[in-house]
């Protein structure tokens, strides 16, 4: 089974069975698919994970393991918005209320998938 298939086999599991694989206080997000900036009906399987922390009162982001990077936290309707600092407010990560993820990163890119937990 390729690392795809098994986390997103994982995920679904921790989801059905209602178990919790995110540490407490921590939002982790798991891309399904990425799609390019340029090109909209360009996309392919993604295996992008995403984390959110909150330390010592600031929203922190981890990027496949790479960070913290700063974040601030906004709500938008009934969606929450993190927006990283670092690459002048143009990366984010949008929320919605079922745990469905949108995450814009280099280039336009857009990557979506499932997250769980919360912060």
């Amino acid at each position: 089974m390729n690392t795809l298939a098994f986390k997103s086999t994982l995920l679904a599991a921790a989801l059905t069975c209602g178990a919790s694989v995110a540490a407490a206080g921590t939002l982790r997000c798991l891309a399904q698919e990425q799609c390019r900036g340029d090109a909209e009906a360009m996309c392919a399987p993604s295996s992008l994970e995403i984390e959110v922390r909150k330390q010592n009162g600031y929203n922190r982001l981890w990027i496949d393991k790479q960070g913290p990077y700063s974040a601030d936290y906004s709500l938008e309707g009934s969606d929450k918005r993190w927006r990283v600092e670092a690459f002048g407010g143009q990366h984010r990560l949008d929320l919605k209320a079922d745990g469905q993820f949108v995450y814009l990163g280099n280039r336009g890119k857009r990557y979506s998938g499932q997250c769980e937990g919360q912060v």
